[in-house]
Parts: structure tokens; C-alpha cells; sequence
């Protein structure tokens, strides 16, 4: 975090390259939380997100060196079932994505950084992409926590199906609007 007479705090961050970066204004409101849900899975290649978000006009992004991507199906046979309640995540009622457009360096090939609603809208950063960890809100819960690869052991509320999650995720975008 960088302080000055001249410069408006910021937080900032980057992929693991630093070829795409992003800077946040310090001070607005920010939310946290692990999501498991299959697309945060199968973009990130790990049991669940780490997610921080924030209103897109909080943040500048220089994301030159990556590709955005908004996938409609997951790829075939990765959620081996846990994505529908029929078995079939390409007919299931999961197998639709949010409309996230989601970021990844074109060079080292981390996911960078998600966008939805343009500027106007949202920035989700997967939180290890923030040089201060330490200046982080909290994570405050789990969304879809059903299809966990993995338990998590914490005391952190867990939201397992797409209502709770959905809505718990509405509450935090709501107190983003509040705070910034």
C-alpha cells in the first residue's frame, strides 16, 4: 500500500508475472469469500477461489497481456456429475456460467481477474493476486459449498446450493454498493 501527499492510496496487484496488473482504490468497500463452485474450479484449477471484490469504477486494470474469456459450458467430463443433479453437466442445471468475464496472462497463464457489467458493474480478483495480503477484508463465507472437492474445517457460514449462495453473494454486492 503506498501513502503520499500527492497519491491516492491504492492497493495493487498483479498476476504471478506482473505482466497484467490492477490497482484498487484503498478505502471502498470490499468483500471476500471462498467460492467452489465448478467454474471458479476449473478456471483457477484448484478446490475453491479465494475471492475479493470490488465496484469496477474503483479499479483500473492493465490487462494487455491477457485473454478474457465468458464460458457458456464447462469443458466436457470435468464435473464428473457433481454440476447437475442428473448427472450430466452439459444438460444440467449448473452447466450455464455466470456472465464473468473471466482474465488470464497470456504469459504466465494465471488467472489475472474477472469482470462483470463493464464499468458500471463488479471486479472479482482471485485474492492471492494482491501484492498486501495483510489490508484484505476478511473472507466471510462459502458459496456453493456443495460441490466442494474438499471439506474446509472453519466456522465460516456455508452456503451449499445456488439460492443461499446467490443471495448470500446479493447481500455482499449490496453492502459494495454502500461502501463505495
Amino acid at each position: 500500500m503506498t501513502t503520499n501527499s500527492t497519491a491516492a492510496t491504492v492497493m495493487r496487484g498483479s498476476c504471478s508475472c506482473g505482466a497484467n496488473t490492477f490497482e484498487v482504490k484503498a478505502g471502498v468497500g470490499m468483500q471476500r469469500f471462498y467460492c467452489h463452485c465448478l467454474y471458479c474450479q476449473q478456471f483457477m484449477g484448484k478446490p475453491f477461489t479465494d475471492v475479493t471484490f470490488v465496484r469496477a469504477k474503483n479499479v483500473v486494470i492493465n490487462g494487455e497481456h491477457a485473454t478474457f474469456d465468458n464460458p457458456k459450458l464447462l469443458p466436457s467430463g470435468f464435473a464428473h456429475g457433481r454440476g447437475s443433479r442428473f448427472g450430466n453437466p452439459d444438460k444440467g442445471r449448473f452447466a450455464k456460467c455466470a456472465p464473468l468475464d473471466r482474465g488470464r496472462c497470456d504469459d504466465c497463464g494465471q488467472p489475472f481477474i474477472e469482470t462483470i457489467g463493464g464499468s458500471a458493474g463488479m471486479v472479482f480478483i482471485p485474492s492471492a493476486n494482491f501484492e498486501d495480503q495483510d489490508a484484505l477484508p476478511p473472507v466471510q463465507r462459502h458459496i456453493y459449498y456443495r460441490l466442494r472437492e474438499q471439506d474446509v474445517a472453519d466456522d465460516l457460514p456455508k452456503h451449499h446450493y445456488f439460492a443461499s449462495s446467490q443471495l448470500a453473494i446479493a447481500r455482499m454486492i449490496g453492502r459494495v454498493l454502500r461502501g463505495g
